[in-house]
């Protein structure tokens, strides 16, 4: 944690309809000691508690909206809690499940084009013969359902992070967070790095945090920071070179706040980050991606209450990816079929220009989760899938065809 940051951690303390831009929290207060789902207003800072008391403590180093099963899950000491983003009611509480008792998993994010989270599992090895400590970083993802996690990485891929935040590209299928003045980039399919540019920041910025993807323009955004200043200007990183752009508008925030986290507006277009003013009053500022202005700077709760980890519904729904899985090692062609429903539930509808032989359903890992021989039948059924996305490879007595199914 940096000086110029705050952070809290593990301190005591509607229908959805059409999916856009409500904003998502835990509303904690202190006294009485609770935690509660809740929706805010960001232009007003209106707080509207959506269910009961869910416990009295919150890990702050990652959470889950998935808005395909309408859940915001969230970490408490020792458990996941899934909550229903309707009521606020819990929908499920599992215990934490971890590859070594010694590990953590923290710095978690969802993924909303394979719907899954992933972190980074780290831990600290010893090695009796130098008698050196390293530390041990692999990528891993949890099963929300269970509460287990489960590495991808084969071997570390750095030996620390910087609590600046994480962010995935749902598109190129990535993890990135940052280790040692670089921006790490993690292929999620097989764990390993994808890219480590040098982050180089604007005169007088020192470091870039906080940061964000948005899916409206394939782009990272974040907090540049000056040390000696606090928050100096919106920027966007290029995640190929490492080079932090600034936005045009000058800042002036003592600080950034890790517990509210970074969340964007796809709809307005509008970045939102907590900070903090020297009396210790919290605000929500809304920050535009055109230029970084200010649109929006509302006070939070008085002393005692917070509006943590806050998630946009809309953000990043309904992302494919464009980078394939490499070990499936499918060929597209000019086949020309479309499905539907699609999400599907169940049943699902092949219309083509050509007769289907058969269809493979391949998981996100490469593995095939269903194979079906149509015999001239143009519709099956995935009720037996778990819910996620899917690629179907359609083949014809003369070629295939790749097409994505979100199976809800």
């Amino acid at each position: 944690m940096r000086s110029f940051s705050v952070l809290f951690v593990l301190i005591p303390f509607l229908s959805l309809g059409q999916l856009g831009n409500t904003m998502y929290g835990l509303y904690r207060n202190n006294n009485p000691s609770t935690v509660q789902l809740a929706t805010i207003d960001p232009v007003t800072g209106i707080i509207n508690v959506l269910g009961p008391n869910l416990g009295n403590t919150i890990n702050l180093t990652g959470v889950s909206l998935n808005p395909y099963n309408y859940t915001y899950t969230y970490q408490d000491q020792d458990s996941w809690l899934s909550v229903d983003l309707s009521n606020g009611t819990l929908v499920n509480d599992v215990m934490v499940s971890l590859p070594n008792a010694t590990g953590n998993f923290n710095n978690f994010k969802f993924n909303t084009s394979d719907t899954t989270m992933y972190g980074l599992f780290s831990q600290v090895l010893y090695n009796p013969i130098t008698g050196v400590y390293s530390g041990d970083m692999r990528l891993a993802t949890c099963d929300l359902s269970t509460g287990q996690v489960s590495l991808i990485s084969p071997a570390s891929v750095a030996s620390s992070y910087v609590m600046a935040g994480s962010s995935i590209d749902p598109h190129l299928m990535v993890y990135y967070f940052i280790s040692e003045g670089k921006l790490m980039g993690i292929d999620l399919y097989n764990g390993s790095i994808y890219t480590q540019p040098v982050i180089s920041i604007p005169s007088g910025g020192d470091s870039f945090d906080n940061f964000a993807y948005s899916c409206v323009d394939t782009t990272m955004y974040g907090l540049i920071m000056n040390n000696g200043v606090g928050v100096q200007s919106l920027g966007k990183i290029n995640a190929t070179t490492g080079v932090v752009t600034a936005l045009a508008t000058p800042l002036n925030f003592n600080n950034y706040i890790m517990n509210g986290g970074a969340t964007i507006d796809p709809i307005n277009l509008i970045y939102y980050f907590e900070t903090m003013d020297n009396n210790a009053q919290i605000y929500l500022v809304g920050l535009s991606l055109i230029d970084g202005s200010i649109v929006s700077n509302v006070m939070l709760p008085p002393s005692g209450a917070y509006f943590d980890m806050a998630r946009i519904d809309g953000d990043c729904y309904g992302a494919t990816p464009s980078r394939l899985n490499p070990s499936l090692q499918l060929e597209e062609s000019a086949l020309s079929l479309s499905i539907a429903p699609n999400p599907s539930t169940d049943l699902v509808t092949v219309n083509s220009n050509s007769q289907i032989e058969y269809i493979r359903c391949y998981g996100m890992d490469g593995k095939i989760a269903l194979e079906i021989t149509m015999n001239g039948i143009n519709q099956f059924s995935v009720k037996s899938l778990p819910t996620g996305l899917y690629m179907l490879e359609v083949r014809t007595a003369q070629s295939s065809q790749i097409v994505r199914l979100l199976k809800d």
